[in-house]
């Protein structure tokens, strides 16, 4: 067909020679409607060009798209600069040898590319960025560019092409240099050629194109003769035509592209799955085979020969050829298997032993399946996949042994075992548990382990269980478990879970610790520790009854006073020693209540500083006795803080008294308070004679004692400082101690918290005077301790009131209806009538209902209190009296 066209093109070229020059007249509408087709036509070819660079990155291909490219921006300015086609002088202007020299730019360009891509295509070279192709077209442009510029701009400058519409001698020039170079451009193509479509074609392109500048610009006249219109029709008649052509062959060339991709990709993506297969075979130590049934010839891929130890293609193509490395005992059962599923035409699946060609044991899954023919079901060929399971029996065996050795340890553990699934389903238990509950497996699993429970505990222990299930924490609880007897006993039960990596429950385990002798042991503590409790009570009352004579004797003494000198001495020693042992008396019964937590604070707004001088005030007398130089060291701020006040000073007593009796005779006591932000260090420091840094924090130990009983001088039970640090903790705060060694001297530190904005002053309460609290009143004294009695109604009657007495209950209520006394000094341990019962009667008398009833008791622990209240008490003090105290309350 090309060589049709040619032929065709070189018979219409003849025919229209001899007419070429004759004048046809001006068709102004002709040029704006024959450019943009030949532009059209560049650019599309151009485009399909550029398309085949997507594919193959040729450099003659780019060459002669370029070159299409040049000749559709020559076109443009062809026709933007032609007189009378879109302007009377041409859109861009220029003048009358504008578009003369514009055509013969024009038409050299395209041969030019031509020649260039027939001498590059040989070579073969290609390029690998796209950017060498904008390169080129950014060439491309330039040159078209300047030559426009040079035809627009040059007018005035170049030799004259055209004199009038007809062309001048220079033009020959001008007209023969395209039409030559066109025809060597064939030329070289012709010589240069190749079988492609896009050579074929593109002979016929240049054909046509030697033939157009042969009619427009050799042959014709000038412009608007037969030759200017023929050749130019001609052009483009010819250029459409190769178009269509082209683009025919491109449509072919990608269809052909697009199919010859997609086998490309099919093999690809069998590859691909082969390559996968054989990587998932070996990932999986597995082999696959076929066997014809009728031939018995088996096909076996290399990895069933690489699991036998053997090189590729060496095991011959039969059963029996695999069968020889199967283990004796297990060939006969393996080969009656695979007959069964054939005859049966069910899949097969089997494990088996197998030694390989080094003599390593090896473990193996066999699972095959029959293929059948449709017509009369014969079996026709079986395929199959053989697996190394070895790892997977090892690891099976490893976990069966050590399941072994789990369940021989949890059968030898104390405790009751067992396991469940997630779901709580109990699967195993312990021996211990069948000893204990004399149940058997059908009784125990599942969920019958509940006929064990006690009643009592059943609906906790399901509600606990079922949160656990949920939520997969562990939990522990007590409970009562039946034994094989009949009798329930306490467990402390704690079931944990065991979870994977991803912290799913696998199995639950669980344990019942039998604490019967733990139980009984806290229940004996409790009885212990209760009858301790009663012991110190008692202790204190038996101790507090004698101190009360005692105490009111020397108070009676010293009110009388004229007592001689060594007397006077006397009565000191024995008021010392019985508020020591008055001390001693409460400390241990304080102590007490901090241990059992009983000690309830009567907080208010209180000034650490007026507490420590109240304490200075309390030891004043040991201070002095001492010989002790002391220096104070406070703040004019009062330090309020929320405090027990009467806790606070028992502290700062205990330190202070501490610090005079570990001190020599005549040695410096040092008191330092400050505050620091929000709370208060005070430090109460001696030169006594230290503390090892061993002993440091056992010093605040209850019953603490530093130095063998033997050896101290001083006395004490040890309990003062674990009162100081238990009352202290109490408020919040700390308490330690410091010591640079022994004969070094101690630092005992405090700190407490402190109000953040100072409280307003309170008034002064006024006190009470000496006339109000020596008021005569009409008081009767009851106690059955004869001495305690006659003291006490001694003391009052020096101070003036009217005292009876009386011994035990019904002569208290006798002699109060004789007496009808304003107070009743009542003690509360009497034999027979007790001081509560008294207290009750003399309530429900009308006459006795307004008497104030003041308990004088050696019980005084918090329950004591609140019997005494209950029963219409108005006050509860505890022997030896504080007489002070006792004044207040009479006034």
């Amino acid at each position: 067909m090309a060589l049709l066209l040619i032929a065709a093109s070189l018979g219409m070229f003849l025919a229209l020679i001899p007419f070429a020059d004759h004048d046809v007249g001006v068709a102004d509408w002709f040029i704006p409607l024959y450019q943009p087709i030949v532009v059209v036509n560049d650019l599309i070819t151009a485009a399909l060009l550029f398309g085949y660079l997507r594919l193959y990155r040729q450099y003659s291909i780019l060459i002669l798209a370029c070159g299409y490219l040049y000749s559709a921006v020559m076109a443009i300015v062809h026709l933007l600069t032609f007189p009378g086609a879109l302007a009377p002088a041409g859109l861009l202007g220029g003048g009358a040898q504008t578009t003369g020299y514009l055509h013969v730019f024009w038409h050299i360009g395209f041969p030019v590319a031509v020649i260039g891509y027939s001498l590059f295509k040989e070579r073969d070279r290609t390029y690998s960025h796209a950017r060498t192709e904008a390169q080129a077209i950014l060439i491309t442009f330039a040159c078209a560019m300047a030559l426009s510029a040079l035809a627009v701009l040059g007018n005035d400058i170049l030799p004259p092409m055209l004199d009038g519409d007809r062309y001048s001698a220079w033009f020959n020039l001008g007209r023969y240099s395209p039409w030559v170079l066109s025809a060597v451009a064939l030329v070289v193509m012709y010589r240069r050629r190749s079988p492609s479509a896009l050579d074929l074609w593109l002979m016929v392109v240049l054909s046509a194109w030697f033939f157009e500048v042969g009619l427009v610009s050799i042959f014709n006249a000038g412009r608007w003769d037969v030759g200017f219109y023929a050749g130019r029709v001609y052009a483009v008649f010819a250029s459409v035509f190769v178009l269509l052509m082209l683009l025919t062959e491109h449509v072919s060339m990608y269809r052909d592209l697009s199919k010859a991709e997609k086998t490309a990709h099919s093999a690809a993506r069998l590859r691909e799955r082969q390559e996968t297969l054989r990587l998932a075979l070996q990932a999986g130590r597995m082999g696959v085979f076929s066997r014809d049934v009728k031939s018995a010839l088996t096909w076996w891929s290399p990895e069933v020969e690489h699991m036998l130890g053997l090189a590729p293609r060496s095991l011959r193509p039969d059963a029996e050829a695999f069968m020889q490395y199967v283990d004796p005992e297990d060939r006969d059962p393996l080969r009656r298997a695979i007959t069964e599923c054939i005859r049966n035409n069910t899949d097969c699946e089997m494990e088996f032993r197998v030694r390989n060609a080094r003599g390593e044991l090896l473990w193996a899954q066999l699972r095959g399946k029959a293929e059948y023919d449709e017509d009369d079901g014969t079996p026709l060929s079986v395929f199959g996949v053989i697996a190394d399971i070895t790892d997977r029996k090892r690891r099976q065996e490893a976990d069966e042994e050590h399941a072994a050795h789990f369940r021989t340890l949890a059968n030898e553990l104390p405790q009751l075992a067992w396991m469940s699934e997630p779901d709580g389903y109990v699967s195993w238990l312990n021996r211990r548990w069948y000893e204990y509950t004399g149940l058997d497996a059908e009784g125990s699993e599942g969920w019958r382990w509940q006929q064990s429970c006690a009643p009592q505990d059943l609906t906790e222990s399901l509600e606990r269980w079922r949160r656990s299930s949920s939520t997969g924490e562990p939990y522990e609880m007590v409970t009562h478990l039946r034994g094989a007897d009949g009798a329930y006993r306490p467990f402390l039960t704690r079931i944990v879970p065991l979870k994977d990596r991803e912290g799913r429950v696998l199995q639950w385990f669980g344990t019942h610790t039998d604490i019967a002798a733990q139980t009984q042991a806290q229940d004996a503590l409790r009885l212990a520790d209760q009858r301790k409790d009663e012991f110190l009570a008692t202790l204190a009352h038996e101790l507090r009854n004698p101190l009360a004579p005692i105490r009111n004797a020397i108070t009676l003494i010293n009110m009388i006073g004229q007592t001689p000198p060594h007397v006077q001495s006397a009565l000191t020693v024995i008021d010392r020693q019985s508020r020591h042992l008055s001390r001693l008396v409460d400390d241990l019964l304080e102590v007490a209540r901090i241990t059992q937590r009983k000690v309830t604070l009567q907080k208010k707004t209180v000034s650490l500083v007026d507490c420590m001088a109240d304490a200075l005030h309390a030891v004043d007398e040991s201070f002095k006795a001492a010989g002790h130089e002391v220096s104070l060291h406070l703040p004019d701020d009062p330090l309020y803080a929320d405090a027990d006040a009467t806790r606070i000073v028992q502290c700062f007593v205990n330190l202070l008294t501490n610090a005079i009796k570990f001190t020599p005779r005549g040695g410096r006591i040092r008191i330092d308070a400050e505050r620091e932000a929000d709370e208060v260090r005070i430090a109460v420091s001696d030169t006594g004679i230290g503390v090892a840094p061993e002993n440091l924090e056992p010093i605040f130990g209850l019953f603490s004692q530093l130095a063998p009983s033997l050896e101290r001088s001083q006395g004490g039970l040890g309990i003062g400082l674990s009162l100081v640090k238990g009352f202290v903790e109490l408020h919040g705060g700390t308490v330690v101690a410091s010591s640079e060694g022994l004969g070094h001297g101690t630092t005992f530190t405090v700190r407490l918290p402190l109000l953040r904005l100072a409280p307003q002053a309170a008034p002064e309460q006024p006190r009470a005077s000496h006339e109000a609290r020596t008021r005569p009143r009409r008081i009767l004294v009851v106690d059955d301790n004869l001495d305690a009695a006659s003291s006490m109604v001694a003391l009052l009657q020096v101070s003036g009131h009217q005292v009876r007495e009386a011994h035990d209950g019904p002569a208290a209520l006798e002699m109060a209806a004789q007496f009808a006394p304003d107070v009743v000094l009542l003690d509360i341990g009497m034999p027979g009538m007790s001081g509560l019962e008294v207290a009750r009667e003399l309530r429900n008398r009308e006459h006795d209902q307004r008497s104030l009833i003041i308990a004088v008791t050696g019980w005084g622990q918090e329950r004591d209190r609140m019997l005494t209240r209950e029963a219409g008490f108005d006050f509860h003090l505890t022997k030896p009296v504080n007489h002070t105290e006792l004044d207040v309350l009479l006034a």
